[in-house]
């Protein structure tokens, strides 16, 4: 079995970050920017190597992050008796203390090992036996806030170990303190932010801004503010390891990088109540000099600026009358075409047949998920004037 506790190591070492589908390369490109080494990106994540600092780093300031991940371990497992022998032949103490909590949590894919729960089971009694054998005591079983989060992942016979470095999963970075029904979650907003390709020199237009999600990670982003920057904890400060000095050098040098920029960033929501929010959520995360909040429909606003980016999260229709979510969508459509023209407009839904009421052909398709629905997250390039004429300058000036 081949051993391989690399987070403790004072060099390189592996680590899986994980996002949503659809945000791979975004996150790619976030980690490289931070100085990850031998970048990978698969499914709803991204492989990377780096050092202890660049653990606290990627935890700190990754936007599209939900989770970092460490390996520790690889072996094969033909049967229960198995995985239990090389769970317990771990020298768990240096990672935890017999005082510690921890929580395992098991995903398998296998005919061996049919039942995830079962493999939790026998992990944990692996790890807890060690500790009451070697020292008469046992660390506790905690669901909700362990010390120690483990993941075990078996494909055939085929068993990985990880630890989870982050604790909360990182969206939660602390400045919502209330969320709306049906809540974006901040990452797939700083995702949406990031693949619009918006530029901080031009106006940003949160059309239906619910809690100001997507205006809010606009704002961290533009003025490099570190989305942990709001979070009083990571999975990592409760390692053995943990080097709160390194921390702490790590975190200073990140706030003394965030800039005050000269950005404008418009949300707006017609429902009062939810715009309460949005402002509450934009002055916590104290970009409210930032975020310009309306208590107004998109469609009475008039843009302040001739150009610009627009990001719309519309009801998908899950609850409403066909012909009513059709009718909304093609006066979003009449909106763009008449009041936003040489703007960028980005839609995100879950309905195909909703978005084509919209009247405006996307150049751009991007699948992807919010929450369990699974949708499309749509570019509509909006010409002042016919795209024929604009692609083709010198057609204006022929007579």
């Amino acid at each position: 079995m081949n051993l391989n506790y690399t987070y403790k190591h004072s060099g390189d070492f592996e680590m899986k970050v994980t996002t949503f589908f659809g945000l791979e390369e975004i996150l790619a490109k976030e980690l490289q920017q931070l100085g990850g080494k031998n970048i990978l990106p698969f499914k709803r994540g991204v492989a990377v190597t780096g050092d202890l600092g660049f653990l606290y780093k990627a935890n700190l300031c990754l936007h599209t992050a939900l989770k970092v991940i460490v390996p520790i371990a690889k072996f094969v497992a033909n049967n229960e008796q198995e995985l239990y022998d090389h769970i317990k032949s771990i020298a768990w103490e240096e990672f935890i203390s017999n005082t510690d909590t921890l929580m395992v949590e098991g995903v398998t894919n296998s005919e061996i090992f049919s039942h995830s729960l079962f493999v939790s089971q026998k992990v944990k009694d692996g790890i807890v036996d060690r500790f009451r054998e070697k020292t008469g005591k046992r660390p506790d079983v905690d669901l909700i806030r362990p010390i120690f989060k483990l993941y075990v992942h078996i494909y055939k016979n085929e068993v990985s170990l990880n630890i989870d470095s982050s604790g909360d999963p990182l969206y939660k970075r602390g400045y919502r303190a209330d969320i709306n029904e049906a809540p974006m979650k901040e990452v797939l907003a700083a995702g949406l932010v990031k693949l619009s390709q918006w530029e901080k020199h031009l106006l940003l237009v949160d059309g239906m801004c619910g809690a100001g999600t997507i205006a809010i990670e606009a704002a961290l982003w533009a003025n490099n503010i570190p989305p942990g920057y709001y979070r009083n904890n990571f999975g990592f400060m409760l390692w053995r390891n943990y080097d709160e000095k390194l921390y702490d050098t790590i975190f200073e040098s990140a706030i003394n990088k965030i800039r005050e920029e000269s950005v404008e960033i418009i949300a707006n929501d017609i429902d009062a109540f939810t715009l309460k929010k949005a402002i509450s959520n934009a002055k916590n995360a104290k970009v409210d000099d930032v975020v310009k909040c309306s208590e107004s429909s998109f469609f009475d606003m008039k843009p302040s600026r001739n150009a610009g980016v627009v990001i719309l999260n519309p009801p998908y229709g899950e609850r409403l009358p066909v012909a009513e979510i059709t009718a909304l969508y093609k006066e979003i459509g009449d909106k763009l075409k008449k009041d936003f023209q040489n703007f960028n407009a980005w839609i995100i839904t879950s309905n195909p047949e909703a978005i084509k009421s919209i009247g405006l052909r996307p150049s751009r398709k991007i699948q992807i998920y919010n929450g369990a629905l699974e949708c499309r997250y749509l570019k509509f390039e909006l010409y002042g004037g016919s795209k024929k004429a604009v692609k083709n300058p010198d057609t204006m000036t022929r007579r």
